[in-house]
Protein backbone atom coordinates (compact mmCIF):
# COMPACT_ATOMS: atom_id res chain seq x y z
CA UNK A 1 0.00 0.00 0.00
CA UNK A 2 1.63 3.40 -1.05
CA UNK A 3 1.08 6.64 1.02
CA UNK A 4 -1.14 7.82 -1.64
CA UNK A 5 -3.24 4.63 -1.35
CA UNK A 6 -2.96 4.85 2.60
CA UNK A 7 -4.53 8.01 2.24
CA UNK A 8 -7.27 7.43 0.29
CA UNK A 9 -8.32 4.29 2.65
CA UNK A 10 -7.52 6.13 6.09
CA UNK A 11 -7.24 9.54 5.61
CA UNK A 12 -10.35 9.94 6.65
CA UNK A 13 -13.23 9.80 9.24
CA UNK A 14 -12.92 10.37 12.81
CA UNK A 15 -9.36 12.48 13.32
CA UNK A 16 -9.31 14.21 10.00
CA UNK A 17 -6.87 13.67 6.95
CA UNK A 18 -2.95 12.22 7.73
CA UNK A 19 -0.63 14.74 6.08
CA UNK A 20 2.87 13.89 5.04
CA UNK A 21 5.74 15.86 4.03
CA UNK A 22 7.95 15.44 1.36
CA UNK A 23 10.72 13.82 3.57
CA UNK A 24 8.06 11.38 4.76
CA UNK A 25 7.48 10.32 1.26
CA UNK A 26 10.88 10.04 0.74
CA UNK A 27 11.06 7.77 3.95
CA UNK A 28 7.65 5.71 2.79
CA UNK A 29 9.33 4.98 -0.51
CA UNK A 30 12.42 3.42 1.19
CA UNK A 31 10.53 1.27 3.66
CA UNK A 32 8.75 0.38 0.74
CA UNK A 33 11.57 -0.66 -1.08
CA UNK A 34 13.21 -2.37 1.99
CA UNK A 35 9.59 -4.55 2.06
CA UNK A 36 9.90 -5.49 -1.34
CA UNK A 37 13.77 -6.44 -0.82
CA UNK A 38 13.25 -8.36 2.24
CA UNK A 39 9.56 -10.16 0.66
CA UNK A 40 11.14 -10.79 -2.56
CA UNK A 41 11.93 -15.01 -3.36
CA UNK A 42 15.27 -14.52 -4.11
CA UNK A 43 15.80 -13.13 -0.88
CA UNK A 44 17.44 -16.65 1.68
CA UNK A 45 17.00 -14.40 4.71
CA UNK A 46 13.97 -14.15 7.11
CA UNK A 47 11.89 -11.41 8.02
CA UNK A 48 12.80 -9.86 11.23
CA UNK A 49 9.90 -8.59 13.81
CA UNK A 50 10.31 -5.22 14.50
CA UNK A 51 12.19 -5.82 17.63
CA UNK A 52 14.32 -8.79 16.84
CA UNK A 53 17.21 -9.55 19.74
CA UNK A 54 19.46 -10.07 16.90
CA UNK A 55 19.50 -6.23 16.43
CA UNK A 56 21.01 -5.83 19.71
CA UNK A 57 23.24 -8.50 20.49
CA UNK A 58 26.82 -8.09 21.01
CA UNK A 59 27.50 -11.36 19.32
CA UNK A 60 26.54 -10.35 15.98
CA UNK A 61 29.18 -8.19 14.15
CA UNK A 62 26.50 -6.26 12.16
CA UNK A 63 24.96 -5.77 14.96
CA UNK A 64 24.03 -2.21 16.42
CA UNK A 65 25.60 -2.94 19.60
CA UNK A 66 28.89 -3.83 17.83
CA UNK A 67 28.17 -0.50 16.42
CA UNK A 68 27.76 1.04 19.56
CA UNK A 69 30.50 -0.33 20.91
CA UNK A 70 33.27 0.58 17.91
CA UNK A 71 31.86 4.20 18.71
CA UNK A 72 31.78 4.60 22.46
CA UNK A 73 35.66 2.94 22.46
CA UNK A 74 36.53 6.35 20.25
CA UNK A 75 34.91 9.01 21.83
CA UNK A 76 38.27 9.85 23.46
CA UNK A 77 39.60 11.50 19.57
CA UNK A 78 37.65 13.16 17.28
CA UNK A 79 39.29 12.32 14.30
CA UNK A 80 38.99 8.18 15.60
CA UNK A 81 35.23 8.69 15.70
CA UNK A 82 35.50 10.37 12.32
CA UNK A 83 37.56 6.87 11.00
CA UNK A 84 35.32 4.78 12.88
CA UNK A 85 31.99 5.95 11.52
CA UNK A 86 32.58 5.92 8.36
CA UNK A 87 34.21 2.61 7.78
CA UNK A 88 32.33 0.02 10.40
CA UNK A 89 28.52 2.62 10.01
CA UNK A 90 28.90 3.85 6.59
CA UNK A 91 29.89 0.37 4.82
CA UNK A 92 26.40 -0.98 4.62
CA UNK A 93 25.28 -0.91 8.43
CA UNK A 94 23.99 3.04 8.33
CA UNK A 95 21.56 2.42 5.67
CA UNK A 96 19.76 -0.68 7.38
CA UNK A 97 19.35 0.91 10.53
CA UNK A 98 18.20 3.91 8.89
CA UNK A 99 15.21 1.91 6.71
CA UNK A 100 14.75 0.56 9.82
CA UNK A 101 14.10 3.44 11.97
CA UNK A 102 12.17 4.52 8.99
CA UNK A 103 9.57 1.90 9.30
CA UNK A 104 8.82 2.43 12.92
CA UNK A 105 8.46 6.14 11.91
CA UNK A 106 6.00 5.10 9.40
CA UNK A 107 4.29 2.92 11.88
CA UNK A 108 3.66 5.45 14.81
CA UNK A 109 1.88 7.42 12.08
CA UNK A 110 -1.09 5.06 11.51
CA UNK A 111 -2.80 6.08 14.59
CA UNK A 112 -3.77 9.28 16.40
CA UNK A 113 -0.89 11.41 17.42
CA UNK A 114 -2.11 10.96 21.18
CA UNK A 115 -2.23 7.40 20.75
CA UNK A 116 1.85 6.40 21.73
CA UNK A 117 0.83 2.31 20.98
CA UNK A 118 2.92 2.35 18.37
CA UNK A 119 5.51 5.17 19.07
CA UNK A 120 8.84 4.51 19.18
CA UNK A 121 10.13 3.18 22.43
CA UNK A 122 13.33 4.80 23.88
CA UNK A 123 15.25 1.85 23.83
CA UNK A 124 14.82 1.29 20.06
CA UNK A 125 17.06 4.03 18.88
CA UNK A 126 20.28 2.92 20.54
CA UNK A 127 23.50 5.75 20.71
CA UNK A 128 25.18 4.94 17.55
CA UNK A 129 22.44 6.16 15.30
CA UNK A 130 23.58 9.48 16.93
CA UNK A 131 27.17 11.28 15.60
CA UNK A 132 28.58 12.93 18.67
CA UNK A 133 30.00 16.26 17.41
CA UNK A 134 32.22 18.09 20.26
CA UNK A 135 31.46 21.49 20.51
CA UNK A 136 33.12 23.86 22.81
CA UNK A 137 30.20 25.01 25.52
CA UNK A 138 29.62 28.56 25.89
CA UNK A 139 28.47 28.80 29.17
CA UNK A 140 31.86 29.50 30.58
CA UNK A 141 33.22 32.70 32.42
CA UNK A 142 36.33 34.35 32.71
CA UNK A 143 38.48 34.81 35.62
CA UNK A 144 37.80 38.41 35.55
CA UNK A 145 33.74 37.86 36.13
CA UNK A 146 34.65 34.85 38.39
CA UNK A 147 36.72 37.29 40.67
CA UNK A 148 33.88 39.89 40.73
CA UNK A 149 31.13 37.01 41.50
CA UNK A 150 33.17 36.08 44.22
CA UNK A 151 33.30 39.83 45.33
CA UNK A 152 29.99 40.55 44.83
CA UNK A 153 28.63 37.65 46.68
CA UNK A 154 30.67 38.96 49.98
CA UNK A 155 29.41 42.57 49.61
CA UNK A 156 25.96 42.86 51.59
CA UNK A 157 24.88 44.76 54.42
CA UNK A 158 27.94 43.78 56.76
CA UNK A 159 29.33 47.08 54.43
CA UNK A 160 27.43 49.53 56.48
CA UNK A 161 28.10 48.25 59.88
CA UNK A 162 32.01 48.22 59.25
CA UNK A 163 32.77 51.61 60.79
CA UNK A 164 31.12 50.65 63.85
CA UNK A 165 32.87 47.17 63.69
CA UNK A 166 35.55 48.86 63.51
CA UNK A 167 35.48 51.72 66.58
CA UNK A 168 34.24 48.23 68.27
CA UNK A 169 38.05 47.04 68.18
CA UNK A 170 40.39 50.04 68.38
CA UNK A 171 41.54 51.24 65.29
CA UNK A 172 44.77 49.83 64.88
CA UNK A 173 43.43 46.40 66.37
CA UNK A 174 40.62 46.61 64.25
CA UNK A 175 42.55 46.94 60.86
CA UNK A 176 44.42 44.04 61.65
CA UNK A 177 41.31 41.87 62.41
CA UNK A 178 40.00 42.53 59.22
CA UNK A 179 43.42 41.47 57.93
CA UNK A 180 43.77 38.58 59.22
CA UNK A 181 39.76 37.32 59.48
CA UNK A 182 40.46 37.67 55.56
CA UNK A 183 42.74 35.65 55.44
CA UNK A 184 41.92 32.64 57.76
CA UNK A 185 38.78 32.61 55.87
CA UNK A 186 40.41 32.69 52.49
CA UNK A 187 42.45 29.76 54.00
CA UNK A 188 39.19 27.81 55.01
CA UNK A 189 37.53 28.67 51.57
CA UNK A 190 40.34 27.25 49.69
CA UNK A 191 39.76 24.05 51.72
CA UNK A 192 36.29 23.92 50.73
CA UNK A 193 37.55 24.50 46.59
CA UNK A 194 39.90 21.84 47.34
CA UNK A 195 37.50 19.17 48.78
CA UNK A 196 35.19 18.81 45.73
CA UNK A 197 38.72 17.17 44.39
CA UNK A 198 39.06 14.62 47.28
CA UNK A 199 35.25 12.58 46.21
CA UNK A 200 34.23 10.96 42.38
CA UNK A 201 31.58 12.39 41.23
CA UNK A 202 30.28 15.64 40.58
CA UNK A 203 29.75 17.76 43.47
CA UNK A 204 26.99 20.99 43.41
CA UNK A 205 27.40 22.17 46.88
CA UNK A 206 29.82 21.35 49.72
CA UNK A 207 27.25 19.69 51.71
CA UNK A 208 27.83 16.80 49.29
CA UNK A 209 31.02 16.79 50.41
CA UNK A 210 29.97 16.92 54.33
CA UNK A 211 27.68 14.15 53.23
CA UNK A 212 30.18 11.97 51.76
CA UNK A 213 32.92 12.07 54.65
CA UNK A 214 30.29 12.77 57.48
CA UNK A 215 27.01 10.57 56.08
CA UNK A 216 23.91 12.16 56.87
CA UNK A 217 24.16 14.02 59.60
CA UNK A 218 27.04 15.86 58.16
CA UNK A 219 24.92 16.78 55.05
CA UNK A 220 22.11 18.05 57.33
CA UNK A 221 24.48 20.24 59.50
CA UNK A 222 25.73 22.00 56.73
CA UNK A 223 21.67 22.44 55.34
CA UNK A 224 20.76 23.69 58.36
CA UNK A 225 23.11 26.26 59.24
CA UNK A 226 23.04 27.73 55.43
CA UNK A 227 19.58 27.85 56.73
CA UNK A 228 20.50 30.28 59.44
CA UNK A 229 23.14 31.92 57.27
CA UNK A 230 20.26 32.96 54.86
CA UNK A 231 17.89 33.94 57.54
CA UNK A 232 20.39 35.99 59.55
CA UNK A 233 20.48 38.10 56.20
CA UNK A 234 17.01 38.30 55.76
CA UNK A 235 16.30 40.05 58.90
CA UNK A 236 19.38 42.10 58.61
CA UNK A 237 17.87 43.35 55.31
CA UNK A 238 14.01 43.94 57.08
CA UNK A 239 15.66 45.97 59.75
CA UNK A 240 17.40 47.92 57.06
CA UNK A 241 14.25 47.91 54.65
CA UNK A 242 12.44 49.17 57.36
CA UNK A 243 14.45 52.19 57.96
CA UNK A 244 15.06 53.43 54.80
CA UNK A 245 11.82 53.08 53.86
CA UNK A 246 10.63 54.79 56.78
CA UNK A 247 13.25 57.48 56.64
CA UNK A 248 12.34 58.51 52.78
CA UNK A 249 8.78 58.35 54.17
CA UNK A 250 9.83 61.34 56.24
CA UNK A 251 11.85 62.88 53.81
CA UNK A 252 8.84 63.36 51.57
CA UNK A 253 6.63 64.11 53.97
CA UNK A 254 9.06 67.05 54.92
CA UNK A 255 9.40 68.15 51.12
CA UNK A 256 5.71 67.93 50.67
CA UNK A 257 4.56 69.32 54.24
CA UNK A 258 7.37 72.02 55.48
CA UNK A 259 7.83 72.35 59.07
CA UNK A 260 9.47 74.55 61.27
CA UNK A 261 11.40 71.44 63.34
CA UNK A 262 14.72 71.52 63.32
CA UNK A 263 16.80 67.61 62.54
CA UNK A 264 20.01 69.35 63.92
CA UNK A 265 21.20 69.11 67.31
CA UNK A 266 24.77 70.17 66.93
CA UNK A 267 27.05 72.62 64.93
CA UNK A 268 27.88 70.19 62.70
CA UNK A 269 25.31 70.10 59.82
CA UNK A 270 23.87 66.75 58.22
CA UNK A 271 24.93 64.65 60.89
CA UNK A 272 22.90 62.55 63.57
CA UNK A 273 24.23 61.08 67.11
CA UNK A 274 21.73 57.77 67.35
CA UNK A 275 23.64 56.48 70.28
CA UNK A 276 21.89 59.31 72.53
CA UNK A 277 25.15 60.26 73.89
CA UNK A 278 25.21 64.12 75.20
CA UNK A 279 27.11 66.23 72.10
CA UNK A 280 29.71 69.03 73.27
CA UNK A 281 28.16 71.95 71.59
CA UNK A 282 24.53 72.16 73.37
CA UNK A 283 24.65 69.36 75.98
CA UNK A 284 21.44 67.80 73.64
CA UNK A 285 21.02 64.33 71.66
CA UNK A 286 18.97 63.12 68.95
CA UNK A 287 17.77 59.74 69.36
CA UNK A 288 17.68 57.12 66.54
CA UNK A 289 14.40 56.46 65.29
CA UNK A 290 13.12 59.93 66.63
CA UNK A 291 14.28 62.46 64.42
CA UNK A 292 11.92 65.02 64.77
CA UNK A 293 8.28 65.67 66.17
CA UNK A 294 5.55 65.87 64.42
CA UNK A 295 2.27 65.57 64.78
CA UNK A 296 0.23 62.63 66.58
CA UNK A 297 -1.20 61.33 63.53
CA UNK A 298 1.62 61.17 61.21
CA UNK A 299 3.74 59.30 63.85
CA UNK A 300 0.92 56.75 64.98
CA UNK A 301 0.67 56.11 61.19
CA UNK A 302 4.35 56.17 60.46
CA UNK A 303 6.30 54.80 62.70
CA UNK A 304 9.43 53.32 62.52
CA UNK A 305 8.83 50.89 65.27
CA UNK A 306 5.12 49.54 64.79
CA UNK A 307 3.73 50.01 61.35
CA UNK A 308 6.79 50.72 58.88
CA UNK A 309 7.61 46.73 59.33
CA UNK A 310 3.99 45.89 58.43
CA UNK A 311 3.37 48.14 55.57
CA UNK A 312 6.83 46.47 54.09
CA UNK A 313 5.45 43.08 54.90
CA UNK A 314 2.12 43.91 52.76
CA UNK A 315 4.36 45.05 50.09
CA UNK A 316 6.71 42.16 49.78
CA UNK A 317 4.60 38.95 50.51
CA UNK A 318 2.83 38.77 47.20
CA UNK A 319 6.65 38.97 45.61
CA UNK A 320 7.83 36.00 47.34
CA UNK A 321 5.08 33.51 45.99
CA UNK A 322 6.43 33.45 42.51
CA UNK A 323 7.28 29.70 41.80
CA UNK A 324 10.67 31.01 39.64
CA UNK A 325 12.85 33.31 40.85
CA UNK A 326 13.60 34.17 37.41
CA UNK A 327 12.38 37.98 37.16
CA UNK A 328 14.75 39.32 40.28
CA UNK A 329 17.87 37.44 39.14
CA UNK A 330 17.66 40.42 36.43
CA UNK A 331 18.19 43.16 39.18
CA UNK A 332 21.75 41.59 40.41
CA UNK A 333 24.10 43.99 38.67
CA UNK A 334 22.28 46.75 41.04
CA UNK A 335 23.96 44.57 43.94
CA UNK A 336 27.60 46.11 42.49
CA UNK A 337 26.32 49.63 41.52
CA UNK A 338 25.14 49.97 45.22
CA UNK A 339 28.32 49.24 46.47
CA UNK A 340 29.91 51.86 44.03
CA UNK A 341 27.40 54.01 45.80
CA UNK A 342 27.91 53.83 48.49
CA UNK A 343 31.25 53.67 48.34
CA UNK A 344 31.08 57.35 46.51
CA UNK A 345 29.11 58.70 49.07
CA UNK A 346 31.64 57.87 52.07
CA UNK A 347 34.20 58.91 50.15
CA UNK A 348 32.83 62.01 49.69
CA UNK A 349 31.60 62.91 53.14
CA UNK A 350 35.24 62.15 53.51
CA UNK A 351 36.65 64.42 51.79
CA UNK A 352 34.14 67.13 53.11
CA UNK A 353 35.19 66.65 56.82
CA UNK A 354 38.38 66.00 56.51
CA UNK A 355 40.42 63.65 58.94
CA UNK A 356 39.05 64.34 62.24
CA UNK A 357 41.01 61.78 64.62
CA UNK A 358 44.08 61.96 67.08
CA UNK A 359 46.04 59.12 68.11
CA UNK A 360 46.83 60.44 71.43
CA UNK A 361 44.29 61.59 74.19
CA UNK A 362 44.42 65.37 75.07
CA UNK A 363 42.11 67.73 76.86
CA UNK A 364 41.10 69.31 73.95
CA UNK A 365 40.52 65.96 71.54
CA UNK A 366 38.85 63.38 73.59
CA UNK A 367 35.91 63.31 71.05
CA UNK A 368 38.24 62.36 68.14
CA UNK A 369 40.44 60.18 69.64
CA UNK A 370 41.07 57.03 68.13
CA UNK A 371 41.89 54.03 70.22
CA UNK A 372 44.13 51.53 69.27
CA UNK A 373 42.43 48.36 71.22
CA UNK A 374 38.99 47.79 72.60
CA UNK A 375 38.18 44.51 74.85
CA UNK A 376 34.93 44.73 72.54
CA UNK A 377 36.87 43.75 69.60
CA UNK A 378 34.92 40.40 69.02
CA UNK A 379 32.17 42.12 67.73
CA UNK A 380 33.80 43.34 64.72
CA UNK A 381 35.40 39.41 64.20
CA UNK A 382 31.44 38.06 64.62
CA UNK A 383 30.55 40.24 61.91
CA UNK A 384 33.10 39.50 59.87
CA UNK A 385 32.17 35.91 60.09
CA UNK A 386 29.50 37.08 58.28
CA UNK A 387 31.03 39.65 55.92
CA UNK A 388 33.72 36.84 54.60
CA UNK A 389 30.92 34.08 54.65
CA UNK A 390 31.34 32.50 51.13
CA UNK A 391 31.89 29.15 51.60
CA UNK A 392 28.02 27.76 50.82
CA UNK A 393 28.42 29.05 47.55
CA UNK A 394 31.97 28.88 46.35
CA UNK A 395 31.96 25.56 44.60
CA UNK A 396 28.83 26.92 42.72
CA UNK A 397 30.62 30.33 41.39
CA UNK A 398 33.79 28.81 40.40
CA UNK A 399 32.27 26.02 38.31
CA UNK A 400 31.81 27.72 35.08
CA UNK A 401 35.23 29.28 34.79
CA UNK A 402 36.51 29.11 32.05
CA UNK A 403 40.16 28.18 32.92
CA UNK A 404 39.90 26.21 36.26
CA UNK A 405 43.53 26.18 36.77
CA UNK A 406 43.05 29.75 38.21
CA UNK A 407 40.32 28.98 40.90
CA UNK A 408 42.49 29.63 43.64
CA UNK A 409 44.14 32.33 42.04
CA UNK A 410 40.76 33.95 41.43
CA UNK A 411 39.31 33.13 44.63
CA UNK A 412 42.16 34.73 46.38
CA UNK A 413 41.61 38.07 44.32
CA UNK A 414 37.70 37.79 45.09
CA UNK A 415 39.09 37.94 48.42
CA UNK A 416 41.15 40.64 48.58
CA UNK A 417 38.87 43.39 46.75
CA UNK A 418 36.16 42.39 49.75
CA UNK A 419 38.87 43.17 51.99
CA UNK A 420 40.17 46.85 50.23
CA UNK A 421 36.88 47.58 50.34
CA UNK A 422 35.91 46.71 54.12
CA UNK A 423 38.55 48.71 54.98
CA UNK A 424 38.20 51.64 52.84
CA UNK A 425 34.76 52.06 54.21
CA UNK A 426 35.68 51.61 57.45
CA UNK A 427 38.37 53.78 57.87
CA UNK A 428 37.13 56.64 55.15
CA UNK A 429 34.10 57.22 57.80
CA UNK A 430 35.66 56.01 61.28
CA UNK A 431 38.12 58.32 60.51
CA UNK A 432 36.53 61.42 58.72
CA UNK A 433 33.54 61.77 61.09
CA UNK A 434 33.54 64.77 63.00
CA UNK A 435 31.40 63.56 65.96
CA UNK A 436 32.33 61.18 68.89
CA UNK A 437 33.20 58.53 67.25
CA UNK A 438 30.94 56.76 69.89
CA UNK A 439 27.72 58.32 67.84
CA UNK A 440 28.79 56.08 64.85
CA UNK A 441 25.69 53.45 64.60
CA UNK A 442 25.74 50.13 63.79
CA UNK A 443 24.23 51.79 60.03
CA UNK A 444 26.62 54.44 59.11
CA UNK A 445 23.37 55.91 57.37
CA UNK A 446 22.32 56.89 60.56
CA UNK A 447 24.25 59.09 61.20
CA UNK A 448 23.24 60.80 57.92
CA UNK A 449 20.42 63.34 58.46
CA UNK A 450 16.89 62.84 56.63
CA UNK A 451 17.23 65.92 54.39
CA UNK A 452 20.66 65.36 53.40
CA UNK A 453 19.75 64.55 49.31
CA UNK A 454 22.66 62.48 48.83
CA UNK A 455 21.82 59.98 51.72
CA UNK A 456 18.24 60.36 50.79
CA UNK A 457 19.15 58.76 47.29
CA UNK A 458 21.34 55.92 48.82
CA UNK A 459 18.38 55.18 50.94
CA UNK A 460 16.25 55.31 47.92
CA UNK A 461 18.45 53.43 45.87
CA UNK A 462 19.10 50.70 48.60
CA UNK A 463 15.73 50.20 49.22
CA UNK A 464 14.70 49.16 45.59
CA UNK A 465 18.15 47.11 45.54
CA UNK A 466 17.09 45.30 48.93
CA UNK A 467 13.73 44.43 47.85
CA UNK A 468 14.90 42.71 44.66
CA UNK A 469 17.48 40.52 46.74
CA UNK A 470 14.93 40.04 49.47
CA UNK A 471 12.66 37.27 47.36
CA UNK A 472 16.00 35.91 46.23
CA UNK A 473 17.32 35.39 49.62
CA UNK A 474 13.89 33.98 50.57
CA UNK A 475 13.65 31.78 47.75
CA UNK A 476 17.07 29.76 48.19
CA UNK A 477 15.70 29.58 52.08
CA UNK A 478 12.57 28.27 51.00
CA UNK A 479 14.02 25.73 48.35
CA UNK A 480 16.44 24.01 50.55
CA UNK A 481 14.43 23.98 53.34
CA UNK A 482 11.54 22.10 51.05
CA UNK A 483 13.67 20.29 49.79
CA UNK A 484 15.30 18.85 52.81
CA UNK A 485 12.02 18.05 54.14
CA UNK A 486 10.10 16.68 51.06
CA UNK A 487 12.50 16.15 48.82
CA UNK A 488 11.15 18.89 46.03
CA UNK A 489 11.35 22.42 45.84
CA UNK A 490 7.54 22.86 45.18
CA UNK A 491 5.59 20.29 47.29
CA UNK A 492 2.56 22.65 47.00
CA UNK A 493 1.47 26.32 47.54
CA UNK A 494 -0.07 26.24 50.69
CA UNK A 495 3.70 24.91 51.87
CA UNK A 496 5.45 27.94 50.27
CA UNK A 497 2.51 30.05 51.99
CA UNK A 498 3.60 28.91 55.31
CA UNK A 499 7.28 29.17 54.79
CA UNK A 500 6.98 32.64 53.37
CA UNK A 501 4.64 34.00 56.17
CA UNK A 502 6.74 31.93 58.80
CA UNK A 503 10.12 34.78 56.94
CA UNK A 504 7.90 37.80 57.29
CA UNK A 505 6.57 36.75 60.74
CA UNK A 506 10.42 36.45 62.11
CA UNK A 507 11.69 39.49 60.23
CA UNK A 508 9.44 41.42 61.29
CA UNK A 509 8.88 40.88 65.05
CA UNK A 510 13.35 41.68 64.86
CA UNK A 511 12.19 45.18 63.13
CA UNK A 512 9.83 45.78 65.89
CA UNK A 513 11.70 44.46 69.48
CA UNK A 514 15.77 44.38 68.17
CA UNK A 515 16.47 46.59 65.39
CA UNK A 516 20.11 46.05 66.14
CA UNK A 517 21.60 45.57 62.70
CA UNK A 518 25.54 45.11 64.05
CA UNK A 519 24.41 42.54 66.76
CA UNK A 520 22.30 40.23 64.34
CA UNK A 521 25.27 40.17 61.93
CA UNK A 522 27.85 39.23 64.83
CA UNK A 523 25.35 36.90 66.20
CA UNK A 524 24.44 35.23 63.07
CA UNK A 525 28.10 35.53 61.53
CA UNK A 526 29.81 33.71 65.11
CA UNK A 527 27.41 30.46 64.62
CA UNK A 528 27.04 30.06 61.06
CA UNK A 529 31.15 30.62 60.89
CA UNK A 530 31.58 28.79 63.52
CA UNK A 531 30.16 25.60 61.78
CA UNK A 532 30.78 26.71 58.07
CA UNK A 533 34.20 28.29 58.24
CA UNK A 534 36.47 27.09 61.22
CA UNK A 535 34.70 23.75 61.81
CA UNK A 536 33.47 21.75 58.63
CA UNK A 537 36.45 22.86 56.14
CA UNK A 538 38.67 21.36 58.88
CA UNK A 539 37.18 18.54 59.75
CA UNK A 540 36.38 17.44 55.83
CA UNK A 541 40.21 18.26 55.45
CA UNK A 542 41.53 16.04 58.34
CA UNK A 543 39.03 13.31 57.34
CA UNK A 544 40.49 13.18 53.89
CA UNK A 545 44.09 13.65 54.79
CA UNK A 546 43.54 10.71 56.92
CA UNK A 547 41.91 8.43 54.76
CA UNK A 548 44.69 9.03 52.38
CA UNK A 549 47.31 7.88 54.95
CA UNK A 550 49.02 11.62 54.73
CA UNK A 551 47.45 12.83 58.06
CA UNK A 552 50.09 14.70 60.15
CA UNK A 553 50.30 16.07 63.78
CA UNK A 554 50.89 19.34 62.34
CA UNK A 555 48.04 19.10 60.14
CA UNK A 556 45.62 18.53 63.30
CA UNK A 557 47.29 20.40 65.58
CA UNK A 558 46.70 23.31 63.19
CA UNK A 559 43.24 22.68 62.18
CA UNK A 560 42.52 22.31 65.65
CA UNK A 561 43.29 25.64 66.33
CA UNK A 562 40.90 27.20 64.04
CA UNK A 563 38.04 25.43 65.14
CA UNK A 564 39.31 26.46 68.75
CA UNK A 565 39.33 30.13 67.71
CA UNK A 566 35.69 29.58 66.57
CA UNK A 567 34.56 28.47 69.63
CA UNK A 568 35.86 31.25 71.04
CA UNK A 569 34.64 33.56 68.46
CA UNK A 570 30.80 32.22 69.32
CA UNK A 571 31.15 32.16 72.95
CA UNK A 572 32.61 35.87 73.48
CA UNK A 573 29.83 37.32 71.93
CA UNK A 574 27.62 36.85 74.34
CA UNK A 575 30.43 37.87 77.46
CA UNK A 576 30.88 41.67 75.57
CA UNK A 577 28.48 44.54 76.05
CA UNK A 578 29.42 46.72 72.38
CA UNK A 579 27.27 49.99 71.88
CA UNK A 580 24.39 49.92 69.90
Amino acid sequence: MTSMDFNSEFGSGEYGPISFTPTDARLTKSVEAELKLENSPTTNKPRKPLMHPSWYSNNNPNSVGSIGSQVSATLEDDSEIHEDVNHSVLNGDLPRLSITFNRHKYYSRLVEPTDNRLQIPNHVLPSSLFHIIPTTSTDKQSSLVTIFAIWNTMMGTSLLSMPWGLGQAGFTFGVMIIVLTGCLTLYTAYRVLQSKDFIDGEVFEFSDVCKFYLGRCGEWIAVIFALITFLGGMMVYWVLMSNFMYVTGIFIHNKTMPTNVSVFNSSVPDLLCPSGQPLPDNGSSLMALNYYKESDLFERVWNSKWTVPVFLAILVFPLLNFKSPTFFTKFNCLGTLSVFFLLALVTTKAVTWGWNFEFHMTTNSTDQYLPQFRPTFPALTGMLSLAFFLHNAVITIVKNNRHPENNVRDLGLGYLLAALTYLSVGILFYGSFPLPKSCIASNLLENLSTVDPFAAGARVFLLFQMMTVFPLLAYMYRVNALYALFHTAWPGRLHVICVNLSILLICVLVAMFYPHIGDIIRYSGALCGLVYIFCLPSVVYMLSRKQSGNLTVLDIIFHSTIIVLGVLNFIAQFIIQPSK
